[in-house]
Formats: structure tokens, sequence, C-alpha cells
């Protein structure tokens, strides 16, 4: 019986031992899984940018490259741009306000 016992302890300390071990692992493999979900969307996230921006160039090109658009053709394109293409137009045309009242100082 004292045997049983001593065995039953040793059991339960072996299972104490062995889910710190198992916690340690998963912590650590939820650590690194984390970190490259991170790193992956940041540089999704780069390129997303990018295109948004080669976007606009592209928009904006066409409106520099032909005069004869009127404000109801450059309207009427603007509304047909994502949310997403129209805050990073509107960011940019706050900046180049900015740049421009900057230099003017």
């Amino acid at each position: 019986m004292k045997e049983t016992l001593e065995n039953v302890m040793l059991m339960g300390l072996g299972a104490l031992a062995m889910t710190n071990e198992k916690a340690q692992e998963l912590k650590e493999e939820l650590l690194k899984k984390g970190t490259e979900a991170y790193e992956n969307g940041k540089a999704l996230n780069e390129e997303l940018k990018h295109n948004i921006s080669e976007k606009i160039k592209d928009n904006v090109t066409v409106v520099v490259e032909k005069p004869e658009i009127t404000k109801e053709d450059l309207a009427q394109k603007i509304e047909s741009l994502s949310d997403e293409d129209k805050k990073e137009i509107l960011n940019l045309l706050k900046k180049t306000k900015k740049d421009a009242k900057a230099k003017n100082e």
C-alpha cells in the first residue's frame, strides 16, 4: 500500500513537471507563430501601401497628362475609387498643401 501511495505521489509530481514543460513549449510555439504572423502582416501592409501609391500615381498621371479632363470627369473618376484610395488621395492632398505652405513661408 505504501508503495502504491508513493507511486501515485510520484505520478502527480511527474504530471506537474510534464505540464510545466508542455506549457513552456506551447508558449514558445505561440510566441513564434505570433511573431511570424506579425512580420507577414507588416510585409503585406507595406506592399498594400506601395500598390495604393502606384494606383494613385497612375490616376494622377492620367489627370496631369490629359488637361482636357473636366472637373466632372475627375469627380466621376474619384467616385469610382475605393474608400482606401480616396483616403490616400486626401492625405496626399493635405501633405501637398502643407508642403506648399511651408515652402512659401
